[in-house]
């Protein structure tokens, strides 16, 4: 028996080798399968009847933002904050879509800093048509954003038809298009 003492403890560990590097294996496919699905999120169709609200101007606290700004034409409303490091990811998109002049670009800074905001659009572009501040995320209560970036598009009769929670992508100008079409 002492013969094969070796002998069974080197059967045992490749045997354990063998189970963790199949057990690891499966992970990594289940969460490259989650990915996929993930990457596969896009705008999501609703249909929000917005309050009436009033949301200081981030450049001028005598304007402000309100649902007037919105009626009579299509919109994109982005909510973000200097500090969200998905936010910086999907500015690029928002420019190019300021630049292809599809619809006005509405941001609504989400518990940010009025001068963390401005300093960060002075430094890569302002993308927006009129941004408010929510630096106390009273109206985003209201609105149901749980995190952000979010991004809404607001049929002309001030009602989001679309939401995409998450950061825009490439493949989201595309989608922008197609909602305004």
């Amino acid at each position: 028996m002492r013969r094969f003492l070796p002998f069974l403890t080197l059967i045992f560990l490749i045997s354990l080798i063998a189970i963790s590097t199949y057990k690891l294996g499966a992970k990594q496919e289940m969460a490259s399968n989650e990915e996929i699905v993930e990457s596969n999120i896009h705008f999501v169709k609703t249909q929000i009847s917005l309050p009436e609200f009033s949301l200081p101007d981030l450049f001028d606290e005598e304007k402000n933002f309100s649902i007037k700004d919105l009626e009579g034409k299509y919109s994109i409303v982005n909510f973000f904050a200097s500090w969200c490091t998905t936010c910086h990811a999907e500015h690029e998109i928002l420019l190019r879509l300021r630049d292809e002049k599809i619809a006005d670009i509405y941001g609504i800074a989400w518990r940010d800093i009025s001068e963390n905001t401005k300093n960060y659009l002075k430094k890569n572009g302002n993308p927006f048509t009129k941004i408010a501040n929510d630096s106390r995320g009273l109206f985003t209560k209201i609105a149901d954003i749980q995190a952000i970036p979010e991004t809404w598009i607001i049929d002309p009769k001030g009602r989001v038809i679309a939401r995409y929670r998450g950061n825009l992508q490439e493949f989201s100008t595309g989608e922008i298009r197609n909602f305004l079409k």
